[in-house]
Formats: C-alpha cells, structure tokens, sequence
C-alpha cells in the first residue's frame, strides 16, 4: 500500500487511497422520542438511504472482505489531529454494522479516555466505562450497555484518569480484548488521535488494523505523513483510510479501500 501523502498534489488532500465520505445532510431531522438523545450526525441510522449511509456501506464490505482473509475482528479509527470526524466515523460504522445480516453483536468502545464522546452521542447516561475497568477492575459486564440500536453494545470511556496511555497498554487490557473478541462478531474502538497523545498508537498495537480519518481542507500533508510514521512505528496494521466532509462525489478514487 503506497503512502497516503504520495496522493497529495499540494500542502493539503485533493486525493487519496481510500474511502470518500460527502458532507453531513443538511435536512431537519425528525427525530421520535426514542430517538431524542442520539446525535443527528449518525447519518447511518437517521438516514439509512442516504448517499453518505451506501458509503459507509461500501466501507463495511471491505472490512467484510479483509475479515474473511485476515480474521479482522477488531478495528480502531484514529486520525491525525482533533476534528476531523473519527468519532463519528466510528458510530456510523458501528450503526452500519448492525445492518448486516452476518453480524448479531456489535461492540464500539470509546478508548478516548480524555474526550470521549460516544456514550453522549448514543445518548447513555453512564458513569463507569473502560477507565474504570482498567483502574479499578470493574466487571465487565457492568460496563458493557446496550443501546437504542439493535445489536450494538456500547462500552464508553468511563471517568477521566490521570494515567491513560498506561492503562491502555496493561495487561488487562489485552486480557480484556481477549475476553472481548469471544463475546462480540465485530469490536470498533474510537481511539483519539494519533499525534497529540500516544494512545492511538499503543491501542492500535493490539488490534487487527486501524483507519485513519482525513478531514478534506483540514489535515495538512505533514500531519497525515506525521501520522502514518507513527503508526509504522506502534507497528499497527494501517488497513485504509477514510475521507471525511466531501462535498460531493468522485468515483475514479473512492471505494480503493487497501
């Protein structure tokens, strides 16, 4: 797989290897009371025929495809840099996954132990998570919760701790993915991103592979080279890309999912 930064024409993206994700809809969303505390930026469940929910489609075969031949059952999405989309990535596929037919239960665990957002956004009011596992040796099933959506089951970041990228490279959290991976058909993990802070990399270490997501007119050239040298280094299996706020569609490069 080339460099993503060989696919650069200038200091920031134009094009790359992997998968092209338009602009958020801009429709109201008419939400039942069920659906009141589930961020509307989760397109693959509030739009489920939408251009941007056949994309995240096209993605969840790829990954379909790479698990039959590599056995991926756990994922992360990472990026290089805050706001570019990685935690809604993450949800979207997470959604998109319950769709499908092959998978019965679906795990996103939010390992953003300083600014996750995922229970927030599913709407959970949970106050125990990962952090809490990994500090204190919860049980897991006390922090494992189930959602609004049919089969997926959220595991959130828990309460801020001071040493993260610690916990996140212990034993028990391998013996945790361990346990994980016999329970659930898919794992995604919303890690933060790779340049700031370690964690990315020292998650992405024990995982089948991670995605990393660009943000269109946001990652300069250097962050995303920055973030792929990082990656190589943590030894993670860079398994594709994703490219977030397109505002519309260029088939001759998406969809080349590596």
């Amino acid at each position: 797989m080339g460099k993503i930064s060989d696919f650069f024409k200038n200091t920031q993206i134009k094009q790359f290897n992997g998968l092209s994700l338009p602009s958020l809809p801009r429709q109201f969303v008419l939400k039942s009371v069920n659906d009141a505390n589930i961020n509307p930026h989760i397109v693959t469940y509030f739009y489920p025929k939408s251009p941007i929910s056949e994309q995240y489609r096209r993605l969840r075969e790829n990954i379909k495809s790479l698990s039959r031949q590599k056995n991926i059952k756990a994922i992360g999405i990472t990026s290089a840099v805050t706001e570019e989309g990685k935690s809604i990535t993450a949800l979207n596929l997470a959604v998109i996954m319950t769709r499908d037919i092959d998978f019965n239960n679906i795990l996103l665990i939010d390992c953003d132990l300083r600014c996750g957002v995922v229970d927030l956004a599913l709407g959970l009011k949970s106050k125990t998570g990962l952090s809490e596992y990994l500090s204190i040796g919860t049980d897991i099933d006390n922090i494992l919760f189930k959602t609004k959506i049919d089969k997926l089951t959220v595991m959130p970041k828990g309460s801020i701790i001071e040493n993260p990228s610690e916990l996140l490279a212990s034993e028990k959290m391998q013996t945790l993915l361990a346990i994980l991976r016999k329970r659930f058909d898919l794992i995604i993990l919303d890690t933060p991103p790779i340049l700031p802070i370690a964690d990315a990399g020292v998650v992405g270490a024990q995982v089948d592979g991670m995605i990393l997501v660009v943000r269109l007119g946001k990652t300069q050239k250097g962050m995303v080279e920055q973030a792929e040298e990082l990656l190589v280094q943590s030894k993670v299996n860079l398994l594709g890309y994703v490219l977030t706020h397109v505002e519309y569609h260029i088939p001759e490069y998406v969809y080349k999912y590596v």
